[in-house]
């Protein structure tokens, strides 16, 4: 099967991005590399302010190991922007993943064996996804206000379910050393982002669906009429962000040896913000799972950074934000006079 493409970025060539070619100006190469020179940047002025805290072997490991949670959320996020969705209800969706897993396990509750306990959250985060999914690509319900409610719908479920308690006993512990543990000096957690990352990365860039899915997001109308299952693309595409949310879910609980009914509060808007700022790389902004695990890597940098630095916690989001804010004009601006 042969997909048209229209003229739009994404379709222009699935699965393909436009890099800028070596022989660009100063100019060019600062918008296809804006974002990986900010992390550059702003690493080195942590080291600077605090070498005997940031620039150390124990903090670069933290990083890493505190990061892949949100990689893991960001990656699935970016799975439904290709298709120029949004699901919104991601964070409320790991807090509810992260209270069953643990209320499964637990033998305060259910007592089962914490295998069995991942494999079930892992099934009910990828069947809410896809339920969510199938709202959108089949009753055609709005993604935006949909995913908003479940959403809230999701975390308060969460919190009913163990009337907003933390969960902390009868925990098998097997189950804490899934994240706690390492492997060549590095935390567990690091090498099932990398895994998770590798996952998206293949089927994105390297599959038909993930092509058709980068086709449907430039023009869904083209990828309908070229035969595309675009309702069964974008239920799949729901059904990633829900195992996404699910498999962040466990290794918070597993770090943490206990369950969070908030524990996915935090999470919406920084796994959007670094899937925004990884797409800002490409002079066609598209969405990879590359440019969103170095969004990432950037957020987590700025995170550690300004907790090492002892900021008050308003005053480390205001930064955060503004370097965010920042980071993403001065690509986007370059960007804009390159195409002009």
């Amino acid at each position: 099967m042969v997909v048209k493409e229209g003229r739009s970025r994404e379709a222009e060539a699935p699965g393909s991005v436009r890099e800028v070619r070596p022989g660009g100006t100063a100019a060019s190469l600062l918008a296809s590399y804006g974002v990986l020179l900010a992390i550059v940047v702003t690493f080195a002025a942590f080291s600077l302010l605090r070498p005997d805290s940031f620039f150390t072997v124990v903090t670069m490991k933290g990083i890493l190991r505190d990061c892949a949670p949100l990689l893991i959320v960001s990656l699935g996020v970016t799975v439904v922007l290709v298709m120029n969705e949004y699901d919104l209800s991601v964070g409320g969706l790991i807090s509810l993943c992260a209270t069953l897993v643990v209320v499964f396990l637990s033998t305060q509750y259910q007592g089962v064996n914490y295998v069995l306990a991942i494999v079930l959250t892992l099934l009910i985060g990828a069947g809410i996804g896809a339920v969510n999914g199938v709202l959108v690509a089949y009753v055609r319900l709005p993604s935006f206000i949909l995913t908003i409610a479940a959403g809230t719908v999701f975390t308060g479920l969460s919190l009913e379910i163990v009337d907003s308690q933390s969960v902390f006993q009868g925990i098998d512990p097997a189950y804490t050393k899934i994240a706690n543990g390492t492997f060549l000096g590095f935390s567990n957690v690091v090498f099932i982002g990398l895994v998770v990352l590798l996952v998206v990365h293949v089927f994105l860039r390297h599959t038909e669906p993930g092509r058709y899915m980068y086709a449907i997001g430039g023009n869904p109308e083209a990828a309908r009429l070229s035969g595309l299952r675009v309702r069964l693309l974008k239920s799949i595409g729901f059904a990633a962000v829900g195992l996404g949310a699910a498999i962040a879910g466990i290794l918070l609980t597993s770090q943490a040896g206990a369950s969070n009914p908030n524990a996915g509060v935090g999470f919406l808007l920084p796994a959007y913000a670094a899937a925004f700022l990884g797409s800002s790389m490409f002079r066609a902004a598209l969405f990879t799972p590359l440019g969103t695990a170095l969004g990432a890597l950037y957020l987590q940098i700025i995170g550690t950074g300004l907790t090492i630095l002892n900021l008050s916690g308003p005053l480390v989001q205001i930064i955060q934000g503004s370097i965010l804010v920042a980071a993403i004009l001065v690509s986007r601006a370059v960007r804009g006079r390159e195409d002009g």
